[in-house]
């Protein structure tokens, strides 16, 4: 073998360390990301089983809707990501009114605390429907 043999060679095994030094990373980075994605995914699973809530009462008082839960899960809730639906159509949340054991002011629902909405209406309320931030729901025709 010449000196031509063993440069060519060199060069191309010089290439593929080169060309294994950037997949490399790329692999492992993905790798990465794909194991944290599935940690979220089984931490949002777990948040989800430990979500439960209880719609105690909905009642139609004509022009007002009240409806009062209970959250009986384990997880903290957020009440300004549980949304409610009334007849079907869902209701912005700048048009409830919601207290948590009677305090206006707080964004929190712990486990075992009681919210309370209340949302003005026009018309006659056949169902409503609550959605925690963790989709699970409870309905109640009313």
């Amino acid at each position: 073998m010449g000196f031509s043999v063993s440069a060519s060679t060199a060069v191309i095994f010089a290439g593929l360390f080169l060309a294994l030094g950037m997949f490399y990373p790329a692999v492992a980075n993905s790798y990465e990301r794909v194991q944290a994605a599935d940690a979220n995914q089984a931490d949002r699973a777990l948040e989800q089983a430990n979500t439960d809530i209880q719609l105690d009462d909905a009642t139609d008082g004509g022009n007002q809707l009240d409806v009062t839960l209970t959250n009986n899960g384990s997880t903290s809730l957020t009440v300004s990501e549980t949304d409610l639906r009334i007849n079907g159509t869902y209701i912005q949340r700048s048009e409830l009114n919601t207290k948590v054991d009677g305090d206006t002011t707080t964004d929190l629902w712990l486990p075992g605390e009681t919210l309370s909405i209340t949302h003005d209406t026009s018309g006659t309320v056949n169902r409503v429907r609550v959605v925690t931030e963790h989709g699970v729901a409870v309905s109640e025709d009313v």
